[in-house]
C-alpha cells in the first residue's frame, strides 16, 4: 500500500464525516461489533437527507452501527472497494449494505452457473442476455472483468468473471436495493422519502414484532401443481416455525384452485395488517404475479369454453403475421376444431370480453398500486419479480407503498422452480436478520428489494443474538460444533452450512451422520446437500436412502443428485423410488429429465429386474419409461454423431453440446474431451464444450475431467481461459 493509500486509510477510519475523492463517508453514531452501511447517490441524499438520516438512526436503535456513503457514483468499482474496506476492519467488520436510490447496475456475463435456470445465449443483446446482480456488490470472492459501460442505459455496467475467480456464491456480506420505481407522474425521490419514513415508522411502533401470522400461497404451474410438494412444505414449515402453529397464531395455506379466480383472495390476504410474512409460489414476470390459467373443469360446456378462449388468444395474435385464413386452417387441422369456433377470434365483444376476463386471473403492478401491503416480509418464488432494473416491477410495487412491507425478495431473471426456497427461514424466528438470512440463500438472480436490517423478535428463545454468531464466528469450527447440539432444527442446519464452510476435520462422516440420525427433514436436506454438492464420500450412501426419504423435497433433490452423479452403483436406488412414486408429480417430472443422463442399458436392466417379481395392476406408467428409454437410445447416438461429424451445421452442432448443461450425461464426457482438443473444430463451438464440461461438477468421474483438462494446452486464449474455468467450477465449492 502507498503512503497516500495509509493516509487515506486512517482519515477514513478517524474522522466522523469525510470526504474523500468527493466521497462523503459519514460514520456510526454508535459502537457496535458489526456495522452497516447505507450507499446513496448524491442527488437522492440531497432531495431526502432527512429520511436516509432516520433511517440510519432506526437501525442504530438496533444495537447495529450505520455508515452512510454518498458520492455521484461513477462505476460500481467505487462502491465496492469501500465495502471491502469496511468489510476487513477487524474490530467491527461490515455486516451489510443496502443500495439506495441510483446506484450503478452490474451486469454480469459468462456466470450463468451461478444462477440456477439461466441459460441465454450470450450473442444475443447484452440487455437480455446478462443478469443484472448485485454479488458483485457483496460477493468479494468473485473476481470480475470490467467489459463496458452501456450506452442506451448509462447505469448499465458489463463485467465477465474470471476464469482465476472462485466460482460458485458466498457472498462476504448482505446487499439489498431501495430503487424508486419510474411512474408518468410520480416523483422518485417522494417516493423514496416515503418509503423510508415507513420503515422508521414501523420499526419504532413494532421494535419487538414477533411472527405470529405467515400466508403461503401457490399459483397454477408451479411445480407441477403437485399436492405432495405442496404438504412437504407445510410440514417442514411446522419444523422450523414450530411455536407458529401453536393456539392463538395464524398459518394459511392458500392455493390457486381453492376458489376462481384467486387474485382477489390474495390480495385481500396480503392486506391483512397483522400479516408477518407471505410467501409467493408462482410464475413471474417483472409486472406479473401469474395466479391462475383457465377453469379447471370436467364439464363438457366448460372445456368447450376453454378451447374457444385458447382459439381466440392464439388466432388473433397470430392471424395479422400469417393471414386470417391460413392461421384458421392451421388450427382446425392440428385441433379438429369447427370453423365457428376459430371465427370468434375476430369478434371484437368476444376479445374484449376475454381481456377483461384475463385481467382477473392474475396480479399485476398496477392491481398492487391499488392497495395497501402490510406483510412485512414477502417472497417472491418466482422468475423476474425483482427487475429492480426496470422502470416497474412487482417486488418495487409492493415497497413503494402505503402499509407496512418492509422487504421483499424477488429474482431479476428467471429462476428455477426445484430450488429450496425456504431453507434457514426458521431463523428469522430467531430474530435473525432478512439480509443475514438472504445472504445464505441466494443465486445470482436473487435480490432483496427493501431494508435487509429488518429483523422480527427472536420467539425461539436463543438466548443470543444470530445475527452476531454467524458474521463474528465465521471459521470457528469449535463454535459450530456446539450449535450442532441445539434444539432449533435450523440452527442445526446452518451449524452444518459453517462447518462445511471452514471444512471441518471428518465433515463427510458427520453429515453422513447427521441425516441418518436426525428427525427433521431440514436437516436432513442441509445434510444431504452438503454432502453431494461437495462431493464427499458418504454422498453415495446418504443418496441411496434418501431418495426414499419421507420429506418430499428430499426426494426430489436426491432424485436429481443421483442424476446429476451419474454412477451405475446409485441406478437399483433410482428404480426402486421410480416403482414407488409414480404418484409424486414433480419427483416423476424430475424422473423423467434424469433418465437423460443415465446409463440407459443398466437402468433398462434394473427396471426389468425389479418390476418382474412386482404385484402390478396396471404397468402403463413403466411402459412409458420404457418408451422413453427408447427414444433416449437413438438420441445418444444422434447426439454423438451431430457433434463429431464434419456434416451438422454450427448452430446445431452448437445446440447438441449445449444441451448436456441441463443433461450432462456421463456417456458424453469422452466425447465432448474429444472435440475441446481437436485444433481442426471450430473454435467458439471447442470454447462451448469446455464451458459444458463446467456442468458436470456433481458428476462421480469429475476428477478425472479434472485431469484430462489440465492435460490439454490449446493455443487458443479464450479456450486456455475457459477450460480454466471449467476446472475451476469442478474444483469448486458448492452450498
Amino acid at each position: 500500500m502507498n503512503v497516500k493509500s495509509v493516509f487515506l486509510s486512517t482519515l477514513f477510519f478517524l474522522s466522523g464525516i469525510l470526504y474523500t475523492l468527493a466521497q462523503t463517508i459519514i460514520k456510526p453514531d454508535i459502537k457496535s461489533k458489526t456495522t452497516f452501511a447505507i450507499v446513496v447517490d448524491n442527488e437522492s441524499y440531497t432531495q431526502v437527507r432527512e429520511a436516509v438520516e432516520a433511517y440510519k438512526k432506526s437501525i442504530e436503535a438496533d444495537g447495529l452501527g450505520t455508515y452512510v456513503l454518498v458520492h455521484t457514483w461513477k462505476s460500481p468499482e467505487e462502491i465496492r472497494e469501500l465495502l471491502i474496506r469496511l468489510h476487513a476492519d477487524s474490530k467491527t467488520p461490515l455486516e451489510g449494505c443496502v443500495l439506495v436510490g441510483d446506484i450503478p447496475i452490474p451486469m454480469i456475463r459468462d456466470a450463468q452457473h451461478l444462477s440456477s435456470a439461466f441459460k441465454m445465449d450470450q450473442r444475443r443483446d447484452w440487455k437480455r442476455s446478462s443478469i443484472p446482480s448485485d454479488r458483485y456488490y457483496d460477493d468479494f470472492g468473485l473476481e470480475f472483468k470490467f467489459l463496458k459501460q452501456d450506452s442506451e442505459i448509462p447505469a448499465y455496467f458489463y463485467y465477465s468473471l474470471k476464469p482465476e475467480s472462485k466460482q460458485y456464491i458466498s457472498p462476504s456480506i448482505y446487499s439489498a436495493r431501495i430503487k424508486p420505481l419510474e411512474l408518468e407522474g410520480k416523483d422518485k425521490h417522494q417516493m423514496l422519502r416515503d418509503y423510508l419514513w415507513k420503515v422508521v415508522a414501523e420499526k419504532q411502533k413494532h421494535a419487538n414484532n414477533p411472527i405470529d401470522n405467515l400466508t403461503m400461497a401457490r399459483g397454477h404451474g408451479y411445480n407441477s401443481e403437485d399436492e405432495v410438494a405442496w404438504a412437504g412444505e407445510q410440514l417442514a414449515l411446522k419444523e422450523q416455525f414450530p411455536e407458529l402453529f401453536k393456539p392463538g397464531n395464524c398459518v394459511k395455506f392458500m392455493d390457486f384452485e381453492s376458489r376462481y379466480p384467486m387474485k382477489n383472495y390474495y390480495l385481500n390476504e396480503v392486506q391483512r395488517p397483522e400479516l408477518d410474512i407471505m410467501l409467493f409460489h408462482h410464475h413471474g414476470a417483472d409486472d406479473t404475479q401469474y395466479i391462475n390459467g383457465y377453469p379447471n373443469t370436467s364439464s363438457a360446456q366448460g372445456s368447450i369454453e376453454n378451447i374457444k378462449l385458447y382459439l381466440r388468444s392464439k388466432i388473433s395474435s397470430q392471424a395479422p403475421k400469417k393471414g386470417k385464413e391460413a392461421t384458421i386452417e392451421s388450427y382446425m387441422k392440428s385441433l379438429g376444431v369447427p370453423r365457428e369456433w376459430c371465427e370468434e377470434a375476430f369478434d371484437p365483444k368476444k376479445l374484449e370480453a376475454d381481456s377483461l376476463f384475463n385481467l382477473t386471473l392474475d396480479i399485476y403492478t398496477d392491481d398492487i398500486r391499488k392497495i395497501t401491503p402490510n406483510a412485512r416480509f414477502i417472497m417472491f418464488d418466482a422468475c423476474f419479480n425483482g427487475s429492480f432494473y426496470e422502470k416497474d416491477n412487482i417486488a418495487g410495487a409492493y415497497i413503494f407503498n402505503p402499509g407496512k412491507t418492509i422487504v421483499t425478495q424477488a429474482n431479476t431473471v428467471n429462476t428455477i422452480q426445484d430450488k429450496w426456497p425456504d431453507e434457514f427461514l426458521g431463523l428469522l424466528n430467531a430474530g435473525l436478520r432478512i439480509g443475514e438470512w438472504h445472504r445464505h440463500v441466494c443465486f445470482l438472480e436473487t435480490h432483496l428489494i427493501g431494508d435487509p436490517t429488518y429483523r422480527f423478535a427472536d420467539r425461539a428463545g436463543l438466548g443470543f443474538d444470530m445475527n452476531e454468531a454467524i458474521v463474528l464466528n465465521e471459521g470457528n469450527i469449535a463454535y459450530w460444533k456446539k450449535m450442532l447440539k441445539h434444539s432449533l432444527p435450523d440452527v442445526k442446519a446452518m451449524a452444518l452450512r459453517q462447518l462445511s464452510a471452514a471444512d471441518a476435520p471428518g465433515l463427510s462422516a458427520l453429515l453422513r451422520d447427521t441425516y441418518f440420525q436426525s428427525p427433521y427433514g431440514v436437516v436432513r436436506l442441509e445434510a444431504m446437500r452438503l454432502l453431494t454438492l461437495n462431493g464427499h464420500p458418504d454422498a453415495p450412501e446418504v443418496l441411496k436412502a434418501a431418495i426414499n426419504d419421507s420429506y418430499e423435497l428430499v426426494r426430489r433433490f436426491a432424485t436429481e443428485y443421483i442424476a446429476k452423479n451419474g454412477s451405475d452403483e446409485l441406478i437399483p436406488a433410482f428404480v426402486q423410488a421410480l416403482t414407488l412414486r409414480y404418484t409424486d408429480r414433480r419427483m416423476f417430472f424430475k424422473f423423467s429429465e434424469a433418465i437423460k443422463t443415465t446409463n440407459l442399458e443398466v437402468l433398462e436392466a434394473e427396471i426389468r429386474k425389479q418390476t418382474g417379481n412386482m404385484p402390478i395392476y396396471d404397468d402403463s406408467d413403466i411402459q412409458k419409461v420404457y418408451k422413453q428409454i427408447a427414444a433416449y437410445k437413438k438420441s445418444e447416438a444422434a447426439n454423438a454423431q451431430a457433434i463429431l461429424d464434419t456434416i451438422t451445421t454450427k448452430k446445431n452442432k452448437r445446440l447438441e453440446i449445449v444441451g448436456f448443461r441441463n443433461h450432462p450425461a456421463t456417456k458424453s464426457i469422452g466425447t465432448l474431451l474429444k472435440f475441446i482438443d481437436d485444433p481442426t473444430r471450430d473454435i467458439d463451438l471447442r470454447v462451448a464444450a469446455a464451458e459444458t464440461l463446467g456442468w458436470y461438477n456433481l458428476n462421480h468421474n469429475k476428477q478425472e475431467i479434472i485431469r484430462n483438462l489440465s492435460q490439454l494446452a490449446p493455443s487458443e486464449p479464450v479456450l486456455k481461459d475457459e477450460i480454466t474455468k471449467t476446472i475451476n467450477r469442478l474444483k469448486g465449492k458448492n452450498r
